[in-house]
């Protein structure tokens, strides 16, 4: 019987390397190397940063429809006097009249932590402004992303991979002195996708430190 423990399931999102085009990974390359730190790449570094996703979930699964006399029932038994008004219809919930497919948001939420001094954050920016630039066939854009699912041990037990990224939308940097104490910011970028596969690992697959061999 499976309980509740102390110990919580993970995940693991890692940025392709061709998320950062080759010119922008050199310029922030440098940065990095003479900051000293034990990250000296720029997609390591993003990695490194990100706190929290938001994947998957649908809403307007269903509609309302009034159907004449469907709630008469339940409301004779109220009846004080034989003129009370009465409602003709009640509102019946059905399915939706759509694939699926189409109920699910497509999006990825990710958040990110500022750090030394916002690079992260103009590295993502830089990044989007080349890619929206390219053609939509060209080589260059990212073709998946993939949200590995950990299990309480660290194993990675199913995948969900993320068709055709782009990004759609990222926050606006907010410079505020108000506050008398400095607090860690975090801002977030939003990526569209295409197609989701949510994909099953065999215990075989998977290793003791949660890598597919």
């Amino acid at each position: 019987m499976l309980t509740l423990k102390g110990r919580q399931d993970g995940y693991k999102l890692l940025l392709p390397k061709e998320f950062i085009p080759e010119h922008i990974n050199e310029k922030y390359s440098k940065i990095l190397r003479e900051h000293r730190g034990f990250i000296n790449k720029p997609i390591d570094f993003l990695n490194e940063t990100i706190q929290k996703i938001e994947v998957l979930g649908f809403n307007n699964a269903t509609v309302a429809q009034q159907q004449p006399n469907r709630g008469e029932p339940v409301f004779r038994q109220n009846r004080i006097a034989e003129n009370n008004f009465m409602h003709g219809a009640s509102p019946v919930t059905y399915r939706a009249g759509v694939s699926p497919q189409a109920l699910i948001d497509k999006s990825l939420n990710v958040v990110f932590r500022h750090t030394l001094g916002y690079l992260n954050y103009f590295i993502i920016f830089e990044s989007f402004l080349y890619h929206y630039s390219r053609d939509m066939k060209s080589t260059e854009l990212p073709r998946r992303l993939t949200v590995d699912l950990l299990d309480e041990k660290g194993v990675i037990y199913a995948k969900i991979v993320l068709e055709d990224p782009l990004i759609d939308g990222i926050d606006m940097l907010e410079f505020d002195y108000t506050k008398p104490v400095a607090q860690s910011q975090t801002f977030q970028v939003v990526f569209k996708y295409s197609a989701f596969d949510y994909q099953l690992i065999e215990a075989e697959k998977s290793n003791a430190h949660g890598e597919v061999e």
